[in-house]
């Protein structure tokens, strides 16, 4: 049998024994990857988004997508002895065998597409599957033990976490399978294609020495010399990268605070600072750039060099053999192809490589910010009880991030019924006070306090949140279900009929209504979730005084056995409440 019947006939049994090596060759480089600090960070991200159900699948699949890349490899090896005796037909005036070999090239064309078409599915697949896995633990590693909140209370939190839950994870899951489809394909396909070229090459003279196959070492010594020359050049696009991840980050965070205080903003005619501010931030980025530029223009330079320069050496080298009749023109043919092949597969690493700072600066961002969401809560905290009436706070002390004392021994027991006013200078821990009570202080607290269960408390900021939706999804934050009826009487006793109307009409509702129309909607949550202790933060600074005067006894009448703890600087406040307390420069660290 001629050499590429050889081959054709020897394709199963090659699927077979390279699917082991290869299923065995990277378990290997798996188990070795992992004690490096680059593989337990992959390790890490890869393991919370697999289950043992889902790792059965997984492996099932990836094994389908191997053996597809397997077989498009040989497709490949196939095309090179087809296009030789296409070529060699074509020198020999073999008509016969010119149609046979055409068909031929026309079949592997074909198989290949089909090939091709069936991996991206199922590359596709792969990528939207693990987006959707890993969007999910990130974002509930994030919203877990309110993570949300303690990480911007934190001093050195991983900045631009909305980037790196978006952007970072979905540049990460696309450049994982491109990363692994390419170095299965350069590991295997370099194999391959050496062996053709081997039987193909012939001794090459270099310096009056003969080297036999000489041009398969070559191509070899050639493309790995080169490989580690790329890295050594792009070495310093890792850390640029990285800060092209951050500051990129900080300018888009930069825009979003404009958007969102447009109208402080505004009043304070504020667009030459905000301008100033925007553009050093933007200057910040354009210096990085130029600093990725410099050093990316001078990686690009070389693979070009090498990619271009080393593409005649096949013709050169076998043109010899050629015309000394040992070889036909079309395994020169062939020469070109398996020595293109070759060298591509050789590349890989090299060309992949400024790629892969990128992608080794999303590991680490990814991967730094789910180690913030662990081990961030060991700061002390006070010995809490859960009571079924009442609130009591015995010795209460709160500390700053550095550990002196911002609020030392605060004591007040309540009952059913009572309202508690705190007032005192500001700085010296009111708000601060509640978060400890709602459980949300970050830094560290001692004492003993007696509680109602967090569900049984509600906390009234001065500007309330809204989520998007709905107007009624807004006012029923998080989960409230009142009835029709219920809900709009509870907007008419906060003077809020007018949004009855429009309670399943979707808009920016945040910004959409007033300051003093969120604060009301924050009391109609209070009348409708009916909480045991709510605890009030400036909630009525934006409203007049007979609206808060009404806020405030309709709470009362309607909630009577619910404990009130306000803040608030009015001295309008003190009618509404029976127990007050002042804290002083005194309590204060």
């Amino acid at each position: 049998m001629e050499k590429w019947q050889i081959e054709l006939y020897g394709t199963p049994l090659w699927l077979l024994k390279t699917l082991g090596g290869v299923s065995a060759a990277l378990a290997l480089i798996v188990f070795l990857a992992a004690r490096t600090r680059f593989g337990q960070e992959f390790r890490h991200i890869l393991s919370l988004c697999l289950t043992r159900k889902s790792s059965v699948k997984i492996l099932a699949a990836l094994m389908g997508m191997l053996l597809l890349l397997l077989t498009e490899v040989r497709l490949n090896v196939l095309s090179t002895f087809m296009s030789n005796g296409l070529y060699s037909s074509m020198q020999d005036m073999n008509i016969a065998a010119f149609w046979q070999f055409a068909a031929m090239n026309a079949g592997v064309v074909l198989l290949r597409t089909f090939n091709g078409v069936i991996n991206d599915f199922l590359d596709q697949s792969l990528a939207i599957k693990w987006s959707e896995r890993l969007n999910f633990v990130l974002t509930a590693r994030w919203l877990e033990n309110k993570n949300y909140y303690r990480l911007q209370m934190r001093r050195h939190a991983p900045d631009n976490i909305d980037q790196r839950i978006q952007q970072d994870a979905q540049d990460f899951i696309t450049s994982t399978i491109e990363f692994i489809r390419g170095m299965v394909n350069s590991v295997v396909s370099s194999l391959e294609f050496a062996f053709v070229l081997w039987g193909l090459a012939g001794i090459l003279t270099l310096f009056g020495f003969d080297i036999p196959h000489g041009i398969v070492w070559f191509v070899f010594i050639f493309v790995i010399a080169a490989t580690f020359a790329a890295m050594w050049i792009g070495r310093p696009l890792i850390r640029y990268n990285y800060e092209n991840e951050k500051l990129n980050g900080n300018y888009r965070y930069a825009l979003v605070r404009v958007r969102d205080h447009a109208e402080s903003v505004a009043f304070y005619h504020g667009e030459a600072c905000e301008n100033r501010q925007l553009g050093q931030r933007f200057a910040a980025i354009i210096r990085n750039r130029w600093r990725i530029a410099r050093q990316s223009v001078g990686l690009s330079g070389f693979n070009d060099m090498f990619s271009n320069g080393i593409q005649l050496l096949p013709i050169i080298l076998q043109a010899p053999r050629l015309f000394a009749g040992q070889i036909k023109i079309g395994d020169v043919q062939q020469t070109v192809q398996a020595f293109a092949r070759l060298q591509k597969a050789l590349s890989f690493f090299r060309l992949f490589y400024e790629q892969f700072t990128a992608y080794r600066a999303r590991l680490e961002r990814l991967h730094g910010f789910l180690q913030s969401t662990r081990g961030q809560h060991d700061a002390p905290k006070p010995d809490t009880h859960h009571i079924s009436d009442g609130l009591k706070l015995e010795n209460l002390t709160l500390y700053r991030h550095n550990g002196d004392i911002l609020l030392g021994g605060f004591s007040v027991a309540l009952q059913s019924g009572d309202a508690l006013l705190i007032q005192g200078p500001s700085g010296c821990g009111k708000t601060s006070l509640l978060r400890a009570l709602a459980g949300l202080w970050p830094f560290g607290s001692s004492g003993t306090l007696h509680t109602p269960p967090r569900a049984d408390i509600l906390f009234i900021p001065q500007r309330p949140y809204t989520p998007q939706g709905t107007l009624r999804e807004a006012v029923c934050y998080p989960d409230l279900r009142p009835g029709d009826d219920e809900l709009a009487a509870t907007l008419t006793l906060c003077r809020l009929p007018h949004l009855v109307a429009h309670l399943d009409e979707t808009d920016d509702w945040q910004h959409k209504l007033s300051p003093g129309e969120l604060q009301r909607i924050a009391f109609c949550r209070a009348l409708l979730a009916r909480p045991k202790v709510i605890l009030l933060d400036e909630a009525t600074s934006a409203l007049d005084e007979p609206t808060e005067a009404l806020l405030y006894r309709t709470l009362r009448r309607t909630l009577p056995d619910s404990i009130i703890v306000s803040i608030g600087h009015r001295s309008s406040l003190a009618a509404f409440h029976n127990r007050f307390a002042e804290i002083g420069e005194a309590d204060c660290g």
